[in-house]
């Protein structure tokens, strides 16, 4: 691959070097706590302006100069993250060159994340000659007995005011906790994908118009909404979760399948529920300081809200607090 496209012009230089900078930056955030999904959110973005733009081995440069420092960390992990900017990119080339929906193109950037987790599984799996998910399945449970077994948790839990015998329960229902989070990271990746596919197709829009490229956008956020048979989805993983099968072996799948299912969809309805709290506000006015204030009081009690909240979104398929349109989709 040769760099001649560099020398056309001074702009051409500063643009191209500016778009590799970023694609460096927000890989460089992808490993800064509470900054890990929004760098992946952002990673494709440079590289998608140049493909969408027309700059295709411009585009290509970008998505592997940009990553290429991951080399010395971890070679698959580069390699997937190339993959992944390059096939984005692509993907939103086809979606202004075919003018597709906006709804096709975010099921397609899914669809790459998800291929992604399941490339790194199998490259590791292959470099390494080892199966990945059994080897983290291991090293989760090693770190659980670590924790466990650690002198200054086993200290720290002896200050609580409870006796041996309720202090020993309740740390044997933590551990379980914490051993059947494994079994629901399933559900916590889909929606993780889905979650940052849509973020990065508002973002991708909102930027590729600044460039004078036209992307379908998506609606306006108090008016997301999906089809109301999905709410089966929601009654499924209850029903899974709360009745018992009468045998072991059947009760940890349904258990494992039903929380999954209520982890991605009741997500869902999490974000419908926000949707609906949010145009409520922008139906009565609210000032932005009291939606800040309201937003701020509702992270706060974030265990309690939840619940509300992903109830509020579910029972508007049939309320329709915001008089919307219905028969249409999220997008």
């Amino acid at each position: 691959m040769t760099f001649e496209n560099l020398k056309e012009t001074e702009i051409n230089k500063l643009n191209l070097a500016l778009f590799i900078l970023y694609t460096f930056l927000a890989l460089v955030a992808v490993f800064i706590p509470m900054l890990g999904v929004a760098g992946i959110i952002l990673l494709p973005v440079p590289a998608t302006i140049l493909v969408a733009g027309g700059r295709i081995r411009d585009g290509i440069i970008c998505a592997i100069t940009g990553c290429i420092a991951l080399v010395f960390m971890d070679f698959s992990l580069m390699l997937i993250m190339v993959i992944l900017v390059i096939a984005i990119s692509f993907i939103y080339k086809d979606s202004i060159d075919r003018d597709r929906s906006n709804l096709h193109t975010a099921g397609c950037i899914f669809t790459a994340f998800c291929i992604a987790v399941i490339l790194y599984i199998l490259i590791n799996s292959l470099v390494y000659r080892i199966n990945f998910i059994d080897e983290f399945i291991k090293n989760y449970n090693a770190s659980i007995d670590i924790i466990f077994g650690d002198e200054f948790f086993l200290m720290y839990t002896g200050l609580f005011p409870a006796d041996e015998s309720q202090l020993k329960i309740i740390l044997e229902q933590l551990r379980n906790i914490l051993e059947f989070m494994l079994y629901i990271v399933p559900g916590f990746l889909i929606f993780l994908c889905s979650f940052m596919s849509v973020i990065n197709y508002m973002v991708t829009s909102r930027v590729l118009v600044r460039y004078g490229i036209n992307l379908k956008p998506l609606k306006s956020f108090k008016d997301w909404d999906i089809p109301w048979y999905y709410c089966w989805t929601v009654i499924l993983g209850l029903v899974l979760v709360l009745i018992p099968f009468n045998n072991q072996s059947l009760d940890n799948i349904a258990n494992i399948t039903g929380f999954n299912l209520l982890i991605i969809f009741g997500s869902i309805y999490l974000v419908l529920g926000i949707s609906v709290i949010w145009s409520l506000m922008e139906k009565f006015k609210v000032p932005l300081v009291w939606r800040i204030i309201i937003f701020i009081l509702i992270a706060l009690f974030s265990g309690f809200m939840i619940f509300i909240l992903s109830f509020m979104g579910l029972i508007d398929v049939w309320v329709n607090f915001r008089k919307l349109e219905r028969g249409k989709q999220i997008a």
